[in-house]
């Protein structure tokens, strides 16, 4: 069985349980069950593989939420009860309460933030330091926008946290998840949400 979540930027594929991700789809002629946030990628793989079939068509999910993304739907989808962190591009979280979706958040990701900081002065343009400590005070530049940022993004989550347990996924997941006791990464959430799609449709 191959899958395919296609993002803004890139398509993710699970193949026959091996994850890939790229820029370009390389598979042809071949059923794939997939989701999309990308019109033009969308039409690349089915271009190449015009049998595949689209979940978001058959997903089935309890939410009053407007316009809620594909994406967020699968990552959701097997969650019962908790907060779903999906960590890319832009940082969602949604909560999830007796497999009720109750509503959710989206704030810039972490490249999206560092990038932000040349447009304030040419004299904040530095990568971040990944390694910062969360409670240390910085001493420098580059440790100040950096835990600046960070910080934000982490009080956050403990803001809306309420004791509830937390499911990461995405690309930034996994650094994300370190901060906090009641935490777990699961890198194949949303490939999870689309297999229980498959399985409840009989396909």
């Amino acid at each position: 069985m191959i899958l395919c979540d296609i993002g803004n930027t890139h398509f993710h594929f699970n193949y026959n349980g091996k994850l890939i991700d790229t820029r370009k789809c390389e598979i042809k002629q071949e059923k794939i069950y997939y989701i999309s946030v990308n019109k033009e990628k969308t039409k690349e793989l089915l271009k190449k593989n015009p049998d595949s079939i689209d979940l978001s068509k058959l997903v089935k999910f309890n939410t009053s939420y407007i316009g809620l993304g594909i994406d967020r739907i699968m990552a959701c989808k097997t969650i019962e009860n908790g907060i779903v962190i999906d960590a890319g591009s832009a940082i969602t979280m949604d909560i999830m309460n007796n497999n009720i979706h109750l509503g959710g958040y989206i704030i810039p990701g972490i490249n999206g933030l560092n990038k932000s900081y040349s447009l304030i002065s040419k004299k904040l343009d530095y990568n971040f330091n990944m390694q910062i400590e969360k409670d240390i005070l910085p001493i420098n530049t580059v440790d100040a926008i950096s835990s600046g940022a960070i910080g934000m993004i982490i009080s956050f989550i403990e803001n809306i946290e309420k004791n509830k347990k937390l499911y990461f996924t995405g690309g930034d997941g996994i650094y994300l998840s370190k901060f906090f006791d009641n935490s777990i990464y699961i890198k194949d959430l949303v490939f999870r949400g689309m297999k229980q799609t498959i399985k409840e449709n009989n396909l």
